[in-house]
């Protein structure tokens, strides 16, 4: 419930400032099981992922809609990117809703987060109440864990709001919505936070950047280009990962779709690039994984 499931690609790379490296590796990690693991997060010297809620036996929870229900796990920081010594994260609100595709301050102070509104709205595409997804903001309080939730102003329960992506200033929040206007069946927008505590007017990133299917997953890299999935014309799978460069005046830019072994036939997702912008992790249901969404760390990028 918390996530909506290349032709002249060497003259765009050339065109417009984009260039993946021909030696990057990916691998897939130690962690993953037929469950689901995705949205890998680095922030300091932890690594956040999401992760199916479970019931003592280890099989995964569905909310009252037949969808599963995710919370997030942390970890610590591994040399070889694989993930060890995972736990839920500690909050002091346990059990209220959901937590998935986070992501976080700099500082490691503020975390935003999908989750799922506690009352009905209306669902557009099916013509019923449902409780939609929307956005919160919470504090890590030493001794408490995540604490002072709160559902940013701008998250209506009549449309969903999600895969929440802060700027490396932090000064801008984009995130993925259905609101009316919107191109396909969720767009990327932008707002405007100031610390973390008020948000200007949402902004759509345009036409050029959403098409008429579907974008989800938006991240910001150190350098300012925009990585996010779409499942649009022309791609190599299912859902692939494009990026944009957010600094380029270039009016004719358009997204390019990453080369492989980065996407693949399958649905690639959920990238994320550390700050070092040549490692980093994705999520993916492509051949030979585990069955659910699987987590892999690339190098070499």
């Amino acid at each position: 419930m918390l996530r909506t499931k290349f032709t002249a690609l060497l003259l765009l790379t050339l065109t417009y400032g984009f260039s993946q490296s021909e030696d990057v590796e990916v691998k897939k990690l130690k962690v993953n099981t037929k469950l689901d693991h995705f949205a890998a997060r680095v922030v300091g010297d932890k690594l956040y992922f999401s992760h199916n809620l479970t019931t003592k036996r280890g099989r995964p929870i569905k909310d009252r809609y037949d969808g599963f229900i995710y919370i997030m796990y942390e970890a610590p920081l591994s040399e070889d990117g694989e993930i060890n010594n995972e736990k839920p994260v500690e909050k002091t609100e346990l059990g209220r809703f959901n937590m998935s595709s986070a992501t976080f301050s700099k500082d490691g102070k503020y975390m935003y987060f999908t989750t799922n509104h506690q009352g009905k709205g209306t669902n557009k595409l099916k013509g019923i109440e449902t409780y939609n997804l929307q956005i919160q903001r919470a504090e890590y309080v030493e001794g408490q864990g995540w604490t002072n939730f709160e559902t940013l102003p701008f998250c209506s329960p009549d449309n969903n709001y999600a895969h929440p992506a802060l700027s490396p200033d932090g000064s801008t929040l984009y995130f993925i919505s259905d609101v009316k206007g919107a191109k396909g069946k969720s767009d990327l927008y932008k707002v405007s936070v100031t610390d973390h505590k008020s948000y200007g007017e949402i902004t759509s990133l345009g036409e050029t950047i959403n098409s008429s299917r579907t974008e989800i997953f938006p991240f910001i890299s150190a350098d300012n280009k925009l990585y996010f999935t779409s499942n649009r014309r022309g791609g190599k799978g299912g859902l692939d990962i494009y990026v944009y460069d957010l600094n380029s005046t270039d009016k004719d830019q358009i997204p390019v779709s990453l080369d492989e072994p980065v996407n693949s036939r399958g649905d690639d997702f959920s990238f994320f690039l550390n700050d070092n912008l040549t490692t980093g992790y994705l999520s993916s249901r492509r051949l030979k994984g585990e069955g659910g969404d699987d987590l892999y760390y690339f190098e070499k990028f």
